[in-house]
């Protein structure tokens, strides 16, 4: 769920005083604004009223069917109307979801300043026999174009969603449908509409009910305007660069790596058309120059700072904010369980020829030093990761699971069991192959730059080698989608509801983000088991045990969990961070014109 090159060379023993790193770095930001012929680094106009967030990476898609990146969720989740609205009790570690008329339970952590009255449905109700749940839908919702938002949008959506052909992401939140034990759903049955405003979903078995709301809350798309788009034209279509929504926003323009600029929709009564006039998500792929946009105003928002560089930002009265929220993001090492090669070639599953043995990866993960990684860039930011499922779902948590600890010594027995002995250069052997890689990641993330440098040192002691490479960020996220890397370091914001089986589901194709290829039946047995719960607290035992296999079957390297810490211009007001988002309630910030920013 979200995700090496590029080595950016800082470290905890070698830092700039914080001032003097700011303003070496406003100097290179004009020095590359003054390269480029662009103005927009060196300042605003007086009175500007665009809210301006400096992006790692382009949407790949502003399509919720097939959109997979962080910053497409970010941006057609402003474009879009959804059924429910979620929350995230801070106590207990349960998602919570609300309709206009009703929530599935009251909070019992700080409750949310949100505006409420976004949600497309009224109200629901589940069967007593937990087969089926109804929507009624509000009746005043209407697409851009002036038609109206109904019933019979969804059912389409959810055909798009599940067709194999569009593969999309989230092809498993159908798995409960009627049909899907037979390996196709029947969405005459599975999905009714008896009126405009009335949702029906059938599903084949009990499904607890916050399981049901959360996988029938898929966003919708117009029917009208897609129903003639076939499938195998789905992704290339030309709607996916014209979206037609009923968000707060509307999207106004899209330059390919450069920006993408919303305006605020006066159309929309979800509950409202967006307070600030404009946003602007400008693709900043270098961090050095995000951080100088952030100190000189260029820019109002600033995602995943360095520790290091608050004191700068502080000194050089930037007039930013620091905010931090956690803990859902965590960043990994993959590595393909499957020789990738066989597969595409047949369909075969064989084990991949370096990292197919679970010795081996729990070696890999052994010979990491985590903990460095964390000491020299996220401090107390960060936390070492056993599995997937964050500290934050204190109901789930193992808290009895501890992290592998950093023992070069132990990785290297391992690694000998399994025949990989030193070779004449040092690199590891093993018949006739050695143990040598290209470790893929993203363009423009710091810290994975800082941690794979790190990872690739520790790995050369142990004999193996380990090679840095990085590629622009859809290309990255379409080979991860394609499963055709070998090792990567990504990322990933986690579902608050726990259902992993799109990451870990042994069904490679109806698994869209099991990017390794892992397959382990007790992991599959383990989530139906907890889904079938009608109680979500009575899973904790099954993810209890699921967070014990993994640990033991290291799929991959769970590297750490992050504090998330964002930059904020002061001229920002009402911005509420929260574990659902950084930008959670984007839509009721208020933005001071720029001129009013004096320091």
């Amino acid at each position: 769920m979200n995700k090496l090159a590029a080595l950016d060379g800082f470290r905890s023993d070698c830092k700039k005083p914080g001032s003097l790193v700011v303003g070496l770095l406003v100097a290179l930001v004009f020095t590359l604004a003054g390269c480029s012929g662009e103005k927009h680094s060196t300042g605003r106009s007086p009175g500007d009223s665009t809210l301006v967030i400096a992006m790692l990476g382009d949407a790949n898609y502003l399509n919720p069917v097939i959109g997979a990146s962080v910053t497409s969720s970010n941006v057609y989740g402003l474009l879009y109307p959804g059924l429910l609205e979620s929350e995230f009790d801070t106590t207990s570690g349960l998602l919570n979801f609300v309709a206009l008329e009703k929530r599935l339970r009251e909070q019992t952590g700080r409750q949310s300043g949100k505006k409420q009255g976004a949600a497309l449905a009224k109200t629901w109700s589940m069967s007593e026999d937990h087969r089926s749940l109804t929507y009624v839908l509000r009746g005043d919702a209407k697409w851009n174009d002036g038609t109206p938002i109904t019933s019979h949008d969804f059912k389409f959506a959810y055909r798009l969603y599940g067709d194999p052909v569009i593969a999309s992401p989230r092809q498993q939140f159908l798995a409960e449908l009627m049909g899907a034990e037979k390996g196709e759903i029947d969405f005459e049955k599975a999905i009714e509409t008896p009126d405009d405003t009335t949702l029906v979903f059938h599903f084949y078995k009990k499904v607890p009910e916050q399981l049901a709301l959360f996988h029938t809350s898929l966003t919708p798309l117009p029917k009208h305007v897609w129903k003639d788009v076939p499938p195998q034209e789905f992704r290339n279509s030309r709607l996916n660069q014209e979206p037609l929504g009923a968000g707060p926003y509307v999207l106004k323009d899209w330059r390919k790596q450069q920006q993408i600029v919303l305006a605020s929709n006066p159309l929309c009564n979800l509950p409202k058309p967006g307070n600030i006039p404009r946003i602007m998500y400008r693709i900043v792929p270098d961090y050095t120059v995000r951080l100088a946009q952030l100190q000189t105003g260029a820019v109002d928002v600033v995602e995943n700072i360095k520790p290091e560089d608050f004191e700068g930002l502080e000194n050089a009265n930037a007039g930013v904010e620091i905010k931090s929220v956690g803990l859902r993001v965590y960043d990994y090492v993959g590595w393909s369980n499957i020789d990738q090669d066989a597969y595409h070639a047949d369909g075969t599953i064989t084990p991949h020829p370096l990292f197919g043995s679970v010795r081996v990866r729990r070696a890999l993960t052994l010979a990491i030093d985590r903990q460095s990684i964390l000491d020299g860039y996220l401090g107390e930011y960060g936390k070492v990761a056993v599995t997937d499922i964050s500290p934050s779902l204190k109901w789930a948590y193992n808290e009895k699971v501890a992290p592998y600890p950093f023992d070069p010594a132990e990785a290297v027995r391992l690694l000998e069991e399994e025949g990989w002995k030193p070779g004449p250069d040092g690199i590891r052997e093993k018949g006739g192959r050695k143990f040598s890689f290209v470790l893929y990641t993203n363009a423009g993330n710091a810290r994975r730059n800082f941690a794979s440098v790190i990872i690739q040192q520790n790995l050369r002691e142990i004999g193996i080698d380990c090679r840095l490479d990085v590629q622009e960020s859809n290309v990255f996220f379409e080979n991860l989608r394609l499963r055709k890397i070998d090792a990567w370091m990504a990322g990933w914001s986690i579902g608050l509801e726990i259902d992993p089986l799109d990451g870990w589901g042994s069904d490679l194709e109806k698994s869209r983000f099991n990017f390794t290829g892992y397959q382990n039946p007790r992991i599959d047995e383990l989530c139906e088991l907890a889904k079938s719960e009608l109680n979500p607290l009575d899973a904790k035992p099954y993810w209890l045990e699921y967070q014990e296999i993994l640990h033991r079957d290291q799929p991959t390297t769970f590297l750490y969990w992050i504090k998330e810490t964002q930059g904020f211009n002061k001229r920002i007001g009402g911005e509420e961070l929260n574990i659902l988002s950084t930008f959670y309630n984007i839509d009721d910030w208020t933005l001071s014109p720029a001129a009013s920013v004096a320091e």
